[in-house]
């Protein structure tokens, strides 16, 4: 186990741990797991000198995601925006309802808004007692300054390409390995590509290259319907991509700075089916194709 995560969880046992944590790097998985763990350790009734027992009904509760006083905040789309925050805030204040601790677990927090992340600091500057915040980000970083100065960081290492298929569980073991690989071996984007589906986000992929390579607009139709979760995977997976051809002579910088700035301006909130025409239409005009 991660030695900083073990001193977590010790903290966690003796009731010392700090109101905000800030899990970072490492995979979606790993930080999931270690706020279950947190999780029951602190609201655990039947509790064991090394954690949680796992088996009583707060603990089935927590791992089902069915306890009252644990939480799950995570982007509804390409954001985590300000209503988002605002609707979670009261529950937060509730009293307790079964448990010892109120926990809330916010994922993909560098995915939060500017008023958001505002928002929440409100709440991380007058926290309601006996209430743990944890927030998940695969980059530190990206989390507003003010924010992590009040958080207690914990780093997650990478995992090697075995360790993170053994804690993906019963998953079909080939796609897992395509995933992997199509992320550029980046576990927290690798988890995101296997929830969606490989097959359905390759069948993207190469119809976009191949439109951008006939430069035939009419041939971007058939990618739409996307939301921006959607053209963010699709952005982070051809990032990965054309940064390897970039690497072996087979493409060239500027696909991979469109691609950047596609990615900055969907951030934007501005809309998916624009952010990719846009993109096609700066590659059909740079004479590049996004090829092989």
């Amino acid at each position: 186990m991660n030695l900083q995560l073990a001193f977590l969880e010790k903290a966690a046992r003796e009731n010392r741990l700090a109101h905000l944590l800030l899990f970072h790097g490492g995979s979606t998985l790993q930080q999931r797991e270690a706020a279950l763990r947190i999780a029951q350790i602190l609201n655990c009734t039947q509790p064991t000198s090394t954690g949680a027992c796992q088996c009583c009904l707060a603990c089935r509760k927590i791992l089902s995601g069915n306890h009252p006083d644990v939480l799950w905040l995570k982007p509804l789309k390409a954001t985590l925006g300000i209503d988002q925050v605002l609707a979670w805030q009261p529950k937060v204040y509730l009293k307790h309802y079964e448990g010892n601790y109120k926990v809330s677990v916010i994922e993909h927090a560098e995915a939060m808004t500017l008023p958001a992340a505002n928002a929440l600091l409100k709440v991380i500057e007058e926290p309601p007692e006996r209430t743990i915040i944890i927030l998940n980000t695969v980059n530190a970083e990206g989390v507003l300054p003010t924010i992590q100065s009040r958080a207690q960081l914990v780093y997650f290492p990478d995992l090697s390409e075995e360790a993170w298929l053994r804690g993906l569980g019963e998953v079909d073991q080939q796609e897992a390995l395509r995933a992997f690989r199509l992320s550029g071996k980046n576990q927290y984007l690798a988890t995101d590509i296997l929830e969606y589906g490989v097959l359905i986000l390759q069948d993207w992929v190469e119809k976009f290259r191949a439109a951008v390579e006939e430069r035939d607009f009419l041939r971007l139709f058939s990618l739409f319907p996307l939301d921006k979760n959607q053209a963010s995977l699709y952005l982070q997976v051809m990032a990965v991509e054309t940064q390897a051809g970039i690497q072996k002579g087979t493409r060239r910088p500027f696909e991979l700075l469109a691609i950047g700035k596609a990615t900055d301006v969907l951030r934007q909130q501005v809309n998916p089916r624009l952010v990719i025409e846009v993109l096609a239409l700066e590659l059909f005009q740079q004479g590049g194709a996004l090829c092989d």
